[in-house]
C-alpha cells in the first residue's frame, strides 16, 4: 500500500501529489505514465521531468498503475479522502530488459536530457566518455567551448560559474581547470548546463551555471568498481581508479582513487603584420614552436555518512586533488622589415613546471522536521596550493652586423588560497501548491601570490625587483535568498530574491599599494511556466546575475608565453553585471526550443596592447562598456528505430562587444551557430555504439575573433559476465578537424594564431564493477534527500 498522509477532510475533490523514481539510482523518471481507476472513472497523468506528478479527484478507492518502457509494471491500492491536499509515498519502479528480436533493449535515461531549466548529459551512460577528463567532457557538452587557458564558454557566453557537486567552485580558471584535469570521467554522474539560475544558486556566472554532479555511493554492504584505460594521439596516455562503498546499519561509507597520465604535442604559429599610421604595411613577426605537455594527476576522496533516523542525516567527506604539469616549448621568432628583409632571428626555449595540491573537508546535515519542511547545512574548508617554475631562455641569432646574445629568465610563482563556505537552507511546503524556500551562505577567501623573477647576467641569475611582486587578496561574500515556488493546475511561478554582500581587499606589498571593495546587490529572478498539456510547456525567466573579477584576474604579475608574448592581470577591475531573459518551449518533451537574451555591462574582456617597435604582445584584461548576447537553441530528441537513440543541439546567437580601450573603439559582432548531434545504437550480443559530430561556425570574443572548428567522434562498448565487466574502445576528433584558430586587429597589428591539437585520440578502456544489493531499507530516505549534494 502506498499512502498515507492527508489533511483535514472538508472537500469533495482531492489534489494529489507523488513522484515515481529508478529504484535502481533513486532518479525521477520523467513521462512515466500514471492511471487510477475506480467506480467514479478512470483517470490518466504523467511525470514531469522530475519524475513528479499530481492529479484532482474525488474522494474513494482507486488502483493505481504506473507504467514506463523498460520498467516493471507498479500496481497498488490508494485512498483518497476528501481534503485539501494528500502526498503519496514514493513510488519505485524496477528496470527491467525486454528482448525484441535480436536487439536487447534496456529502460535507460537518454545520454542528453533537456529539463525545463536545464539540460542534463548523463556521462555514466556514455561510449565516448570513457578515459576522459572533466574538461574535456565539458569541451564536447552541446553548445559549450573551452579554450586553451580553460576558459569556459556557453551558447557563446563567457564567464560561466562552475559547481562541483552543487557547490560553487572559488578557484581561479587556471587552478579549475587543474582540478578538472585531475578528474576523471569515470567518477563523474553526469553534467547539467544551467543557462538561467534561480535565486537559490549563487548570483556568479553571468554566462549561466555548469553542474559537475559526482556519482553517488550505492546503499550496499560491499561494492565497487575499477577502471583502467589506455591510448594516445602523438604521446601516450593511460591511467586507473577504483571505487569502493558500503553500508553497514545506519553508517555508510564510500573511497576512491585515480591516477592518470596524459601526454599532448601540439603545433603552433602566432603570426603579427604591423601596420603604420597610414594603414600601409610596416613588418611582420612570424612565430613558431612545438610543445611537449605531460599531465599527471591523482585524485582521491574517503567519505564517512550517519543516519540516525530516517529523518536525520549527517556526512564527512574528503576529497584530495594533486597533479603536475610540464610543458617544454621548442621554437623561433623571425622579426621582417619588409616581406624578404629579416631583422632577427630568436630561437626559444620555455620550460614550465607546474605542481599542485587541493584539499577539500566538507560537512553536511539534513533534518527532516516533518513531512513538509526540511533544514540542511553545509561548512567546506579548503587548501589550495598551487607552486610554477618557469626558465625562458632566448638566443638572438647574428644577422648581418649584429652581433648574437643570449636573454634568460627564471620565475617562480607559488600561490596558496585558503576557503571556508558555511550554507544553511530551509524548505517548507506551505501547502499543496506553495513551497517556499529561504537559505544564507558566507566564504571567506584568502590568497597568497608572489612572482621572484631571476634575469641571467654573465652566467649568474640576479634578482630582478622590477619584475617581482608579493599580491595579497581577501574576499568575503555574505548572501541570503528566499525562493518560493508556486504550482497551480496550468501554471507555475518560481519567484525569489538574493542579496550578497561583497568585502574584498588586496595588496600588493613589493609596490605598498593597496585597495579595499564593498558593495550591497540584488539579485532577483522569477520564471512562469504555462502547461495547457502534457505535450505543450511554455516557461518564461528572468534573472541578474553578477561575474567578479578572481585575484588571478587582478593579480598585475607578468606570465611570460615567450620573450615576446605574455600575460598580466589588471588590479583595477571592476565586477561585471548581467540581466539575462529567456523563454522556452516544450514539444512532447522531445522538442525543446530556447530564445535568449542577456546584456552585460561594465563587461571583463581580453585586450591587446601591441609594442611593435619591440615587437611585444601583452594580453590583459580590461573593462569595455558591454556586451549582447541573443540567439535561439534547439534540442530535439526521437528514436528511428527502437535500438536507435537520436539527440540533435542547434545553436544560432549573436554576440557583440562595444566600448572602447586605449581610445581604440572596440566594435566587434558576428552571427555564429553550433550544431551537434550523438546517437546511441543497442547492437546484439550486449554490443553498444556511440557515435558524435559537432561544428562550431566563427565567432567573436572581446577584440578577438575564432574561425571554425568541428570533430567526429566514435565509440563502440561491449558488457560481459553479466554486465559487470564492460569494454570499450573509442577514438575522438576522428578526422582530425579540431584546431583553435583566432585573429585579431588592434592597435595596429593584426594577429594570427593557430594551434594544431593533439586532438584525434584512441582509447581502449575495461570496467568491473563488483558487490550485491542490500535489500530494500524501509527507511529509506526520500529521493529528495537522496539527491542532495555532498562534499565538493
Amino acid at each position: 500500500m502506498i499512502l498515507i498522509f492527508s489533511t483535514a477532510a472538508g472537500h469533495a475533490q482531492t489534489k494529489i501529489r507523488g513522484s515515481v523514481v529508478n529504484a535502481a539510482d533513486h532518479q525521477g523518471i520523467p513521462q512515466a505514465n500514471v492511471t487510477l481507476t475506480s467506480s467514479s472513472g478512470h483517470y490518466t497523468t504523467y511525470t514531469n521531468d522530475e519524475g513528479v506528478f499530481q492529479q484532482v479527484l474525488p474522494a474513494g478507492s482507486y488502483q493505481l498503475e504506473v507504467h514506463h518502457v523498460g520498467y516493471q509494471l507498479y500496481a497498488g491500492n490508494l485512498d483518497v479522502k476528501a481534503g485539501e491536499g494528500m502526498l503519496v509515498d514514493t513510488i519505485m519502479l524496477q528496470g527491467v530488459p525486454q528482448q525484441l528480436d535480436e536487439v536487447t533493449v534496456e529502460g535507460k535515461r537518454r545520454l542528453i536530457e533537456q529539463k525545463s531549466d536545464r539540460m542534463v548529459i548523463h556521462v555514466e551512460n556514455s561510449i565516448l566518455a570513457s578515459g576522459m577528463t572533466a574538461l574535456e567532457l565539458l569541451q564536447r557538452a552541446p553548445s559549450v567551448k573551452v579554450d586553451e587557458d580553460g576558459n569556459i564558454n556557453m551558447r557563446g557566453k563567457s564567464d560561466i560559474g562552475v559547481l562541483l557537486n552543487g557547490k560553487l567552485s572559488y578557484l581561479s580558471p587556471k587552478e579549475l581547470a587543474n582540478v578538472l584535469k585531475g578528474t576523471s570521467s569515470e567518477s563523474i554522474k553526469s553534467i547539467e548546463l544551467i543557462t538561467n539560475p534561480s535565486a537559490k544558486f549563487d548570483a556568479r556566472g553571468v554566462g549561466g551555471l555548469i553542474n559537475i554532479v559526482m556519482k553517488d555511493p550505492a546503499s550496499t554492504p560491499f561494492s565497487g568498481s575499477a577502471q583502467i584505460f589506455g591510448g594516445g594521439g602523438r604521446k601516450a596516455r593511460y591511467g586507473a581508479g577504483a571505487n569502493f562503498q558500503g553500508q553497514v546499519g545506519q553508517w555508510r561509507w564510500q573511497g576512491s582513487f585515480e591516477h592518470a597520465s596524459r601526454d599532448e604535442e601540439e603545433y603552433r604559429n602566432f603570426d603579427r603584420f604591423y601596420m603604420d599610421e597610414n594603414n600601409s604595411y610596416a613588418g611582420k613577426s612570424l612565430q613558431y614552436s612545438k610543445t611537449d605537455e605531460p599531465l599527471t594527476t591523482q585524485q582521491g576522496s574517503v567519505g564517512l555518512e550517519y543516519a540516525p533516523s530516517a529523518s536525520m542525516n549527517l556526512g564527512l567527506l574528503y576529497t584530495g586533488n594533486f597533479g603536475n604539469y610540464r610543458s617544454f616549448s621548442n621554437g623561433y621568432n623571425d622579426l621582417y622589415r619588409t616581406e624578404n628583409e629579416r631583422l632577427t632571428h630568436t630561437l626559444t626555449e620555455n620550460s614550465n613546471d607546474s605542481r599542485w595540491q587541493a584539499h577539500n573537508v566538507g560537512f553536511s546535515y539534513m533534518q527532516k522536521i516533518d513531512e513538509k519542511k526540511q533544514l540542511t547545512a553545509d561548512w567546506d574548508i579548503l587548501y589550495s596550493r598551487f607552486d610554477a617554475d618557469q626558465v625562458l631562455r632566448s638566443t638572438i641569432q647574428q644577422i648581418g652586423q649584429s652581433a648574437a646574445y643570449l636573454s634568460a629568465r627564471q620565475i617562480a610563482t607559488p600561490s596558496t588560497t585558503r576557503l571556508q563556505v558555511a550554507k544553511i537552507d530551509y524548505q517548507q511546503q506551505v501547502s499543496d501548491a506553495l513551497t517556499a524556500e529561504l537559505g544564507w551562505k558566507s566564504s571567506w577567501m584568502q590568497s597568497d601570490n608572489s612572482s621572484l623573477s631571476d634575469t641571467l647576467r654573465s652566467e649568474v641569475w640576479i634578482y630582478d625587483p622590477q619584475n617581482s611582486n608579493h599580491f595579497m587578496y581577501k574576499e568575503q561574500i555574505h548572501a541570503a535568498y528566499m525562493n518560493v515556488n508556486f504550482n497551480l493546475d496550468k501554471w507555475g511561478l518560481i519567484a525569489g530574491l538574493r542579496a550578497e554582500r561583497t568585502q574584498s581587499s588586496g595588496e600588493l606589498i613589493n609596490e605598498s599599494t593597496a585597495f579595499d571593495r564593498q558593495y550591497t546587490q540584488l539579485f532577483p529572478s522569477v520564471s512562469v511556466r504555462y502547461q495547457p498539456s502534457n505535450n505543450h510547456q511554455l516557461q518564461l525567466s528572468y534573472s541578474r546575475r553578477i561575474n567578479r573579477p578572481d585575484y588571478e584576474d587582478l593579480n598585475p604579475f607578468r606570465y611570460y608565453i615567450d620573450a615576446y608574448v605574455f600575460w598580466e592581470g589588471n588590479p583595477y577591475l571592476q565586477p561585471e553585471l548581467a540581466n539575462a531573459y529567456e523563454l522556452n518551449y516544450t514539444f512532447y518533451k522531445n522538442l525543446h526550443l530556447s530564445f535568449y537574451y542577456t546584456a552585460v555591462s561594465n563587461v571583463m574582456t581580453s585586450v591587446l596592447i601591441q609594442s611593435p617597435d619591440q615587437n611585444r604582445t601583452i594580453r590583459s584584461i580590461h573593462n569595455i562598456a558591454g556586451f549582447q548576447n541573443y540567439g535561439l537553441n534547439a534540442n530535439y530528441s526521437f528514436s528511428p528505430f527502437t535500438f536507435w537513440s537520436s539527440q540533435w543541439n542547434v545553436n544560432t546567437f549573436e554576440n557583440r562587444f562595444f566600448g572602447s580601450f586605449r581610445d581604440e573603439r572596440i566594435y566587434n559582432k558576428l552571427w555564429s551557430y553550433s550544431l551537434q548531434t550523438t546517437n546511441t545504437y543497442r547492437l546484439p550480443k550486449k554490443w553498444s555504439a556511440e557515435w558524435t559530430a559537432a561544428y562550431q561556425s566563427p565567432q567573436s570574443d572581446g577584440v578577438f575573433r575564432q574561425k571554425a572548428t568541428g570533430y567526429v567522434s566514435l565509440g563502440l562498448m561491449k558488457k560481459m559476465f553479466e554486465e559487470k565487466l564492460n569494454f570499450k574502445l573509442a577514438v575522438d576528433d576522428l578526422f582530425k578537424t579540431n584546431r583553435y584558430y583566432t585573429t585579431s586587429n588592434a592597435g595596429n597589428v593584426f594577429m594570427d594564431q593557430r594551434i594544431n591539437l593533439d586532438s584525434r585520440i584512441w582509447r581502449v578502456s575495461l570496467g568491473y564493477s563488483f558487490g550485491k544489493s542490500a535489500e530494500a531499507n524501509s527507511k529509506k530516505q526520500s529521493n529528495q534527500e537522496q539527491e542532495r549534494v555532498r562534499g565538493l
